[in-house]
């Protein structure tokens, strides 16, 4: 959640940041987004027996105490559950056409895929840190803070730094659509967008495992950074 990191400081000091550079990110979670996020909380509470409290919430009125602990068992039903959610989301439609989980990682198969990639990476996580992720992700707005008070425009505009705003063109959970609403808003001069050309999806900012989309995004960087 870096780009909406990046966002936030951008917002809250604009007197302080000189350049930012958020990617694959937003400066708000779109309402589509949200609705993602909620079918990723009920995979993890549903190993609990637990049902979402809604939107910006995390469990439903008087179960909170079920969350006190989880057994190993229960940690990883919600955890291969949340990977098999996961992976029809952060890649996106074209690099499953072009199956690159074969010519890039070497799988053999589709359930290969989704069993060692995304329920091997969901594994190495706590249900519990996942869900306080997914509340500040669910809930992130820049401009809910003083002085904007829910004033999207308002938060854009005053931003002063150099802002480079980088989405990936197949991103989706932060399609360029977004990005460009946020651009427009921000004063003349300020803020410019340019898109990954990537199929990618929201892997195309990192953890680098596509070389070209780390190279691409090394020479945007280079190029403010000199500017």
């Amino acid at each position: 959640m870096g780009a909406g990191q990046t966002y936030q400081w951008l917002t809250q000091y604009p007197g302080f940041v000189d350049i930012g550079v958020p990617f694959c990110g937003a400066a708000r979670t779109s309402l589509h987004n949200q609705v993602f996020l909620e079918g990723v909380k009920s995979a993890i509470l549903t190993a609990k027996g637990m049902r979402s409290g809604g939107v910006g919430l995390i469990a439903a009125a008087g179960e909170d105490a079920k969350r006190v602990t989880w057994t190993d068992d229960e940690k990883v039903v919600a955890l291969k559950a949340l990977g098999r959610v996961y992976a029809g989301w952060g890649f996106s439609q074209a690099f499953y056409r072009e199956r690159l989980y074969e010519t890039a990682y070497g799988f053999s198969d589709l359930e290969s895929f989704i069993t060692e990639f995304w329920e091997g990476w969901a594994l190495s996580k706590d249900p519990e840190n996942m869900l306080a992720m997914l509340q500040t992700w669910q809930t992130a707005d820049c401009s809910n803070q003083e002085p904007y008070n829910g004033n999207f425009q308002l938060a854009m505009q005053s931003i002063r730094a150099t802002t480079l705003v980088l989405p990936s063109k197949t991103d989706l959970y932060f399609p360029p659509e977004d990005s460009e609403y946020e651009v427009a808003n921000m004063k003349p001069g300020v803020g410019k967008l340019d898109v990954f050309p990537s199929i990618w999806g929201h892997w195309a900012g990192g953890p680098g495992d596509s070389k070209e989309d780390v190279k691409w995004l090394d020479e945007r960087l280079r190029e403010i950074l000199d500017s």
